[in-house]
This record gives C-alpha cells, structure tokens and sequence, in this order.
C-alpha cells in the first residue's frame, strides 16, 4: 500500500523524486495547499521529533490533500467515502501519510491555534501509526495521544491534541 500511495503523491509533487533517496527520508508533497516555507517547517519539525523519540523510518512521506482526495483515498482503503484528517499507509520502515489540509483548516479554527501545528500534529499520528502505535481503543488513544503530547513538548510545542484523559 505505502508505494501506492507514494507513487500517487510523486506524481503530484513539485519535489524531484531524488529527495526521497537518502537514509531516513522525510518529505513533505503540498502541491499548492500549503505554502512551500510551512512545507519545510513540516519536514524539520518531523525530523526534530524523530530526535526526540518518534520512530525513524527509512522513508516517511507526507502527502498534503484536500477534503476530495482524502474522501477518494479513504474510500478506495477504508470503504468509507467520508473525509478524515489522516491515512497512514506504512509497510515496514517505510511509510505514506495523508494529511486533510482542509479538515486542518477546520480544526485549527475551531481550536484557535495555528493550521501548521495541526498538520504537524497530523503527521505525527501517521509516523506513530507507521511505527506501531494504534488508538482503537481507550486505553490505546490515551497512549497514543499522550505520546503526541510528550514528543510535542520535548520540541517546544506543547500539546497541540490536549489534554488526554485515559
């Protein structure tokens, strides 16, 4: 699945394919949803969480889509045609996330905080849902969402999701 979705988001990029070849690859594919500046804030923030303990893949990539594509996507995976927030497609230590620039909008209006601490928060989600973490039921949300909290910290954020209460 994660080279589907990665040829997918190759193929809408702007980014030369070659970005992708280093060791511990992150890339950030916004096509025209998000401005190129926040793109790469995107891309540093992640790396500074994988130095505060987020997993490290050998292939992370982020695919920036609006409320369309995410409903085709997540239809075309989770039979279900509805928009979401993130997909996270992952097959080893490689992995693909969708994130909803559009359900971020939403969200970080309704929130009051800015819309790129919501897709960082997104992205985060996808890299621990690649890295094993699951959030189906109670006791996994907290775990995962106070994972996001503690890494959002450790880099100066704070908790962007909020408080967790198991």
């Amino acid at each position: 699945m994660a080279a589907l979705l990665a040829y997918d988001a190759l193929s809408m990029s702007d980014q030369p394919n070659d970005s992708l070849q280093s060791e511990h690859a992150i890339a950030v594919l916004h096509g025209d949803l998000i401005p190129p500046d926040m793109a790469q804030w995107l891309a540093k923030k992640l790396s500074e969480l994988q130095h505060a303990g987020a997993p490290i893949l050998k292939r992370f990539t982020v695919q920036c889509v609006n409320d369309q594509v995410m409903g085709e996507l997540h239809m075309r995976h989770m039979n279900n045609p509805a928009t979401t927030d993130v997909l996270t497609f992952a097959d080893g230590d490689e992995a693909d996330v969708a994130v909803c620039v559009d359900e971020a909008a939403r969200r970080a209006t309704e929130l009051n905080h800015q819309l790129r601490d919501e897709l960082l928060l997104y992205c985060l989600h996808g890299l621990l849902h690649a890295g094993g973490m699951d959030d189906q039921t109670p006791v996994d949300f907290a775990a995962m969402h106070g994972e996001e909290n503690r890494l959002l910290r450790a880099i100066g954020l704070g908790e962007i999701f909020g408080a967790i209460k198991p």
